[in-house]
């Protein structure tokens, strides 16, 4: 893979329009190189490079950091806010004078047939007026759905509704990593790597992230809803709780499957 290519739709509240930006830009790590053009309501990111023989997935995730300089750059110089969303991408795969082979990639969701089968409407009902009654467990609740909503930042989220849930409980770390089903050195870790290790929740003077992988954030999800579950079941004695393969199923059926579209 030799070029990839890009566009992404600019959106601002405002309805500004981005002012026009040519662009060239070498990354001195890889050698790979980008043009960049910017424009009204369009972004369009040209990046090539002998190596960039790597997942797609990957590529896909380098485009949105590139787009997310852009709308950060377009903020600070006093352009206004916008938002990137992606459009369209192409992977030229092999460029010769005979042959150019491409991949498409403009369906940038993967549609899930909806099959409510099995679905209780009296289970909607109860969930909603107990979180309509007990504010610590809706704000628990909303971190979980951000979690899901922003995977790239599902660690902070899920961290934050992790402190919701032990006021919620009026329980502690020990008894959290129990319910969600951590060992205490399992919640030290994830704590020490949220806070420490990788910029999830406080800057680091490496400025290093972790890339979202759906395997990954979505585990972390389920396992959050699990124990969301089973601290309810310590102040609501008439819940009757949920099983880890219903708790999968829940964020199975919510999970974005592509953190970088």
């Amino acid at each position: 893979m030799n070029v990839v290519s890009s566009v992404f739709r600019l959106e601002s509240d405002r309805g500004y329009f981005a002012p026009i930006l040519d662009v060239q830009y070498s990354e001195k790590d890889t050698g790979a190189n980008w043009l960049i053009t910017c424009g009204g309501t369009r972004v369009y990111l040209v990046r090539t490079g002998n190596n960039l023989n790597m997942d797609i997935n990957d590529q896909s995730a380098d485009s949105h950091f590139m787009a997310n300089r852009i709308t950060s750059a377009l903020f600070i110089s006093g352009f206004g806010l916008f938002r990137a969303s992606a459009m369209g991408r192409f992977f030229f795969l092999d460029i010769s004078e005979d042959k150019i082979t491409v991949r498409t990639h403009f369906d940038l969701r993967e549609p899930l047939k909806e099959n409510e089968k099995g679905l209780d409407s009296s289970e909607l009902t109860d969930w909603l007026i107990f979180i309509c009654q007990n504010l610590l467990f809706r704000r628990a609740l909303d971190d979980a759905y951000m979690a899901l909503l922003n995977p790239i930042e599902a660690d902070f989220y899920i961290y934050r509704g992790m402190e919701w849930l032990l006021r919620a409980g009026k329980i502690g770390w020990n008894d959290l990593a129990s319910d969600i089903g951590y060992s205490i050195s399992d919640m030290r870790e994830f704590k020490k790597m949220a806070n420490n290790d990788y910029g999830q929740r406080h800057g680091i003077e490496s400025g290093k992230k972790v890339r979202a992988v759906a395997k990954g954030y979505g585990c972390l999800v389920a396992d959050y809803i699990y124990g969301f579950t089973k601290v309810r079941a310590r102040v609501d004695t008439d819940f009757k709780g949920i099983d880890p393969t219903r708790a999968a199923e829940i964020v199975q059926k919510a999970l974005p499957l592509v953190p970088y579209p």
